[in-house]
């Protein structure tokens, strides 16, 4: 039965847990990086302009305009390179729970029922490198839990 927008799983299809990680961790890159360049044209205009300025042949209202455009200008580089390091914690924070969410927390259970054989398996739906790794330790295809499950249905 399809839930979602993704195609079901194929038998003995693999999904790989890095491959999602790190096409998640590229788009970020990609986002943040796009973001530096923009930053970076735009001092590159600013340092354009005070190069090429000759204060001597400017009245001191040109110079003025010159200084408070340039203000206006730095200040708002310096809140948008404010928001970018804002932006990537946060993706970074965003990876971190994701990260544990798939990884970290269906391992420790895994170990926990390696180590004592009490405790919860971890509910894994798709074929990653995790329900393959507790699919050796089980020594069964599918855990207890999810037989029950599936007669019930």
């Amino acid at each position: 039965m399809k839930t979602g927008i993704f195609r079901d799983e194929l038998p003995g299809e693999r999904k790989s847990i890095i491959n999602l990680l790190m096409t998640g961790y590229l788009v970020v890159i990609s986002i943040l990086g796009y973001m530096a360049f923009y930053l970076s044209i735009q001092m590159g205009q600013i340092d354009r302009v005070i190069h090429q300025m000759q204060p001597a042949s400017m009245t001191a209202d040109e110079i003025n305009v010159i200084k408070e455009r340039l203000s206006m200008t730095t200040n708002r580089l310096s809140n948008e390179a404010k928001w970018i390091a804002i932006l990537g914690g946060l993706f970074a924070v965003i990876g971190g729970i994701y990260t544990y969410n798939l990884v970290i927390r269906p391992l420790r259970k895994l170990v926990t029922y390696a180590e004592t054989g009490e405790g919860e398996l971890p509910e894994i739906k798709v074929n990653n490198e995790i329900k393959q790794l507790m699919t050796a330790i089980t020594g069964h295809a599918n855990p207890p839990r999810d037989n029950q499950s599936a007669g019930n249905s």
